[in-house]
């Protein structure tokens, strides 16, 4: 798999490409575009990496992905449960055919939350009593109802105040498709391998670069050394796996690709702030 500049499937007839999915996996490439993204998933977990952010995601996420920001989500883990995915994919350009509609005054708003969405926003669930219909009427409907629900999701998002956003201000966005491809290559890599120990002559010659090379390539794409990003994408899994299982803590240390449980204690609780028993044991608490 490669990382690619994605057209959105056009339609004569429409200004805006509204998708309503429902598969079992979810298994995108790492991407960017040159449209605006709003996702809002119905259903499902897995894994979000939006430019050099990394965490979970889980059914009530709606996150706004800006122009060129390159992303991807997965669920495709067998060991994770949760395979199904359902979700509503909203892609829009600045200009709807032409129509600079965001100029107008009475826009302003939204004009600013799109200049926000840049680093990508991942919205608090406050908002969803609000958003989820308009996303549902949003995916059946057509012509001119698609604008009007399109507008009213806008609106409610402009005006939200409970945002996270994703990728860190100093991530600079992609020049060219051939560096996104070497890094979606070692994204794969540590997708299919993260179970297994991996060097740095390992991932260095997935990425055709010496090992000096790499780091310095890897450190100007992500903002993080190789390593610090294996590990947190490791942690990220033993999460999935704490909240998603009864397996005993030491076999998810090693299932998710550690050598040793007291290494891998020690970094999750750098990552997280508390002990990976602690963080079963307070979402359990959540969900009683």
């Amino acid at each position: 798999m490669k990382l690619q500049y994605k057209t959105t499937d056009s339609d004569p007839l429409s200004s805006i490409s509204v998708r309503r999915i429902q598969q079992p996996y979810i298994g995108q490439n790492w991407h960017f575009h040159e449209e605006y993204e709003l996702i809002y998933f119905l259903e499902g977990q897995g894994m979000r990496i939006v430019g050099d952010h990394m965490s979970n995601f889980k059914a009530g996420e709606l996150v706004l992905v800006g122009q060129w920001l390159p992303h991807l989500w997965r669920n495709d883990d067998l060991n994770t449960g949760g395979l199904s995915a359902d979700f509503i994919v909203v892609k829009f350009k600045s200009q709807l055919k032409g129509i600079d509609l965001f100029a107008l005054p009475e826009l302003s708003t939204m004009k600013m939350l799109l200049h926000r969405s840049a680093n990508g926003m991942l919205f608090s669930t406050s908002c969803l009593p609000a958003i989820h219909p308009l996303m549902l009427q949003l995916a059946g409907a057509g012509s001119v109802d698609r604008i009007v629900h399109f507008l009213r999701i806008m609106d409610v998002l402009s005006r939200q105040t409970d945002y996270e956003f994703l990728a860190s201000h100093d991530f600079t966005l992609p020049t060219e498709v051939t560096k996104e491809s070497r890094l979606q290559s070692v994204i794969n890599y540590i997708f299919e391998r993260y179970t297994q120990e991996i060097t740095l002559d390992d991932i260095s010659d997935v990425a055709c670069l010496t090992p000096p090379a790499f780091c310095r390539f890897f450190k100007n794409r992500t903002n993080k050394t190789f390593f610090h990003f294996l590990n947190e994408f490791r942690i990220n899994k033993a999460c999935q796996l704490l909240i998603g299982n009864e397996r005993q803590i030491k076999e998810i240390c090693f299932d998710v690709g550690f050598q040793s449980l007291t290494n891998f204690n020690r970094i999750f609780r750098k990552a997280k702030g508390i002990t990976p028993s602690q963080y079963r044991s307070r979402y359990r608490k959540m969900h009683a």
